[in-house]
């Protein structure tokens, strides 16, 4: 049989390794776990520094694709002037939008071949040019004018270089018309 001497000593050093163990642990530990965490936080500063100046590319690349954008478009209104500043120059448009439509591209463009760009007021009846509607919805207003006057529909104010291109190329057929049936009346 075992002495009860001997279950004492035995629970002490049990007691004895917790805690030699939990002092050990708190104090050794602590900086094993402190250098991990400044080992991961190291690591995210390097990945958030990457995505600085990542998105600082991203930006000087999109301002260089937007600057060349500018120009292609100043490229293509000069093509558009010296295209149909001749035919179109002096004549006028009218136009009539919707309120959410934004016209100040497609009048630069207008102006840059020398058409004069007037607004419209329903009821008025444009006779020395033609009247460009742009809206989500044709009006009813639109059936209810005279039939000698030239009107074109679009849903949208066109937004690129090859729609406007178009756009000119039908404001300049319906010029034409207007001019030939002036003649022969």
């Amino acid at each position: 049989m075992i002495h009860f001497r001997h279950h004492l000593i035995s629970l002490a050093a049990v007691f004895l390794a917790l805690g030699i163990g939990i002092l050990l642990g708190g104090t050794a530990g602590q900086s094993w776990f402190a250098m991990k965490e400044q080992e991961v936080l190291k690591n995210m500063e390097a990945k958030y520094d990457q995505a600085l100046r990542s998105n600082s590319e991203l930006k000087q690349q999109l301002n260089r694709i937007l600057v060349q954008m500018e120009r292609s478009h100043e490229e293509v209104e000069r093509l558009l002037a010296t295209r149909y500043s001749d035919e179109l120059r002096g004549s006028s448009v009218y136009v009539w939008h919707a309120d959410q439509q934004r016209m100040g591209r497609l009048k630069q463009m207008f102006r840059s071949v020398g058409v004069n760009v007037l607004s419209y007021r329903e009821g008025s009846v444009p006779l020395d040019g033609p009247l460009l509607v742009f809206g989500p919805v044709q009006p009813d207003w639109l059936a209810k004018l005279p039939r000698d006057c030239r009107w074109l529909y679009a849903e949208e104010v066109p937004d690129s270089p090859a729609k406007q291109w178009g756009l000119l190329e039908n404001v300049q057929k319906l010029l034409t018309e207007m001019r030939e049936a002036r003649e022969n009346s």
